[in-house]
């Protein structure tokens, strides 16, 4: 496996997923054009279709780290988002 395309899709799925994350939880009102959002920034990773051409073979098994670094960086974004506020709409921070 390729190291280089498995670390970058990696830290390229953490990195949208902590932005998918901090947008769900700083909107007010979930609505449509949250949820088109959402989508659009998560479709918009279809940026990896390119590191198949950075592969020698022109495939790669790597590209399943970014729906990894995804879920991670929505995960972990949520917890500490839920330690430091709690579930205070307000978003003041915890005492």
């Amino acid at each position: 496996m390729e190291w280089i395309v498995a670390s970058g899709s990696l830290c390229l799925g953490l990195l949208i997923g902590i932005l998918i994350a901090w947008y769900m939880l700083d909107v007010k009102e979930v609505n449509l054009t949250a949820l088109y959002s959402s989508v659009a920034i998560a479709v918009g990773g279809s940026v990896l279709g390119f590191f198949k051409f950075l592969s020698p073979g022109g495939t790669t098994d790597a590209l399943w780290f970014y729906p990894i670094g995804l879920f991670l960086g929505f995960v972990g974004a949520s917890v500490y988002d839920t330690m430091m506020y709690g579930y205070d709409r307000n978003r003041e921070r915890r005492k």
